[in-house]
């Protein structure tokens, strides 16, 4: 409220107290009820009622329940027993005795209780301030609150004892007035935003209809069109039907004109069978004297009708033959006239081919003289400038030695050079040495997505490198060197993915890169081409994880144990660095008890034919465990792979086999099936392939979730998973 406002409320009066009163009362206005404060003399009360100031006594000096006059408490208003006594008492009505606050307009009828003084000076003070304001109409707005907030100023000063808990309390309605402010500031964004999206949401809606309205007249117009379609394929309908009854009448008429002629050749052949048969017997009556006399009488009748329609007929038959001759006698046969028809038209046909033929020959004519000449030309030219050349060229130098360092040799050199001039083969050097020369094949990069491996994601042209079989079994021979390097200094690391590690091998080995993708594709290609090789297609499926690693380690063990246990049988017979086949073949049955005879035979065979020793007591076993540059190994390791291979997929064969029919297997089942189909493996192994089979750590092994059938039988393949002990008789037979 502004200054002037604050100006014109009236000041506060204050009386002192009866001389008789010690202790301070405050009375509640609101509710009506007495409280009395007792306080020592080192406080000061305010009254209520006129707000003056006491200086209180001892509190042994209040007498309670006595006379206030001989010096008790003083009850709240002082004044209002005398002027209740002096004031006769005036009946009203219920509505008059239960006025409210802003009710009270000071009249004759006002409540037997008078207000305090300060009370009656805020409420005249808050009705003159709403009249001023808003003229006593009404209604919540920030100028009437700003007088109710004055007033209630005065009260939270005036009312010091109470001061806190009622600043508080404004406080309180000051700072969640504010707090709603900020809320309807905030939301009145959003209320126009809502307007907005409102409108526009109706605009969607009227275009929806106006679509869905000129929709339905467009399906209302192809109904209309339907229906007139349907009813003139109706009277299509009808018409023909009528056709069809109108042919159907005339088709039953020409079957019975068909069938009366029918009948009626019928009747005439029985009745011409019928006078040949009188005939007959005439003739046979005639002839043996027998005939009665009304049969003679009956038969020079007959005969003459007969004489009669042949003479009709021989008649008829002479008129048509006389026409005939006149008409067709000089007329050629059909079958004569068809020959001669196909023979003019093979004539025709074959006139046709070679007219065609001519012409394309009289253009191939003109065209070759056409080349002839232009050919006369060049040689003229040719001519002049080899003659201007004579007298003007240099030396010309020998390009043959190109080959010598190109890639390709000889042959490619003069498969790109062939024909071309000095200058043409100085380009073709040029883009050799930038590694852009002619002849070249190239590969098409898969690009760089998540679903290509890392070591081929590339984007570019990419030439085919010269490498073959024996350069890719040298580089993976190196790979694994490093590989194994690294598998070492990680110690129990977990080991590095073999596309991971094979991109970081190929880039630091080249560090261009994209020599470095060029000869990984060239590798790649030339991996996918020999998957029969045993090395190579190993590297290849660990490459693409098809395979674990541990089963390139594994072979390198076996193998390494293969050899020792020769070289002992052989350090027991006298350590001469050879053996007789029996030793040999007695050596493989020790250390592979689980092989059948036959897979012992072939493991001696392979050995034989890759020694090929001229005497089989001296078999130089050691040589069977060497391998070429390339990592290609003789028959006697690769027979002996091939069997480590079908042993193991036999081996998790049987395991599926035991576990057929669970679409997902826990745990204890897969133990269950191992001991059963390997029943002298030991607890270790075991533990080792469930592990592998469920992808869990060891110490993790026991909450693991059921996994389908298939996916352990992949993981199990995928391992270095084989038998421990013998196989059972029933699983020999």
């Amino acid at each position: 409220m502004s200054a002037k406002a604050l100006a014109k409320l009236p000041p506060i009066q204050r009386s002192s107290p009866p001389p008789a009163a010690n202790v301070n009362s405050v009375i509640s206005p609101r509710a009506g009820k007495n409280f009395v404060g007792l306080h020592g003399p080192s406080y000061q009360l305010s009254n209520i009622g006129d707000g003056a100031v006491h200086r209180l006594p001892e509190p042994q000096a209040l007498k309670p329940f006595v006379d206030t006059k001989a010096g008790s408490l003083d009850t709240w208003p002082a004044h209002a027993t005398a002027q209740a006594a002096a004031r006769p008492s005036l009946p009203s009505s219920s509505s008059q005795r239960q006025r409210g606050l802003g009710g009270d307009d000071g009249g004759p009828h006002q409540s037997m209780v008078p207000k305090p003084k300060f009370l009656e000076q805020l409420e005249v003070f808050l009705k003159k301030e709403l009249r001023n304001v808003d003229g006593g109409r009404g209604g919540p707005n920030e100028t009437r609150l700003q007088a109710y907030r004055e007033v209630f100023e005065y009260l939270i000063e005036d009312f010091k004892a109470y001061k806190p808990l009622f600043s508080a309390i404004k406080n309180e309605y000051e700072v969640m007035l504010s707090h709603q402010r900020e809320k309807i500031r905030e939301l009145e964004p959003l209320k126009s935003m809502l307007v907005t999206v409102s409108e526009q949401c109706d605009q969607k809606v009227m275009a929806m209809r106006e679509d869905e309205r000129q929709e339905m007249r467009d399906l209302k117009d192809e109904k209309i069109a339907l229906l007139e379609r349907i009813d003139a394929m109706k009277q299509d309908k009808i018409s023909l039907q009528m056709q069809i009854e109108k042919l159907q009448e005339k088709i039953g008429e020409t079957y019975q004109m068909y069938r009366d002629e029918c009948d009626a050749r019928k009747l005439l052949v029985s009745d011409i069978n019928d006078l040949r048969y009188q005939q007959e017997d005439y003739q046979k009556a005639h002839g043996n004297q027998e005939a009665t006399p009304a049969e003679a009488k009956e038969d020079p009748v007959k005969m003459k009708i007969a004489l009669k329609r042949a003479r009709e007929d021989l008649t008829d038959a002479t008129q048509r033959l006389n026409e005939m001759i006149a008409n067709y006698g000089d007329v050629v046969p059909r079958r004569d006239f068809e020959f001669l028809t196909a023979d003019h038209q093979k004539l025709n046909e074959k006139y046709d081919a070679l007219n065609e033929d001519h012409k394309q020959l009289m253009a191939e004519h003109d065209a070759l003289l056409e080349v002839n000449q232009q050919i006369i030309t060049q040689r003229d030219d040719f001519y002049q400038e080899l003659e201007n050349l004579k007298r003007t060229a240099t030396p010309r130098p020998d390009w043959d030695r190109c080959a010598e360092v190109l890639e390709g040799g000889e042959e490619r050199w003069s498969q790109i050079s062939q024909g071309k001039k000095s200058d043409q083969l100085v380009t073709l050097l040029l883009k050799e040495i930038m590694g852009d020369g002619e002849g070249y094949e190239y590969f098409e990069p898969r690009g760089l997505a998540d679903d290509v491996p890392v070591y081929m994601r590339y984007e570019g042209k990419l030439r085919k490198r010269k490498m073959d079989k024996v350069d890719v079994g040298i580089l993976i021979k190196e790979i694994w060197k490093e590989k194994t390097k690294q598998n070492q200094e990680r110690g129990d690391a977990p080991l590095e993915p073999m596309d991971t590690f094979l991109a970081t091998f190929m880039r630091q080995k080249y560090p261009d890169e994209k020599s470095c993708f060029e000869w990984t594709y060239m590798m790649v290609s030339i991996l996918e081409e020999n998957e029969e090789d045993n090395h190579l297609a190993l590297f290849y499926q660990i490459l693409k994880g098809d395979m674990d690693e541990e089963v390139y380690h594994q072979q390198l063990t076996n193998l390494a144990d293969v050899m020792d246990a020769l070289t002992k049988a052989d350090e027991e017979e006298g350590g001469e660095g050879t053996m007789n086949k029996d030793i040999f073949e007695h050596a493989l049955r020790e250390f592979f008890p689980i092989k059948d005879d036959d897979s012992i035979q072939a493991l001696v065979d392979a050995a034989i034919d890759e020694l090929k020793p001229e005497d089989e007591s001296k078999l130089q076993y050691q040589e069977l465990f060497t391998e070429e540059e390339d990592g290609t190994v003789g028959p006697f390791i690769s027979t002996l792979r091939t069997q480590e291979k079908a042993e193991k997929l036999q081996y998790v064969e049987e395991i599926r086999r035991e576990l057929e029919g669970k679409e997902e297997v826990p745990w204890r089942e897969l133990q269950m099936a191992i001991n059963v189909v390997d029943a002298e493996i030991d607890r270790p192994h075991i533990v080792q392939y469930v592990c592998r089979a469920f992808d869990v750590p060891q110490d993790k092994i026991t909450t693991a979730e059921p996994v389908p059938l298939d996916v352990i039988v992949r993981r199990l393949q995928k391992s270095t998973v084989r038998r421990i002990g013998k196989l059972n008789s029933s699983e020999l037979t």
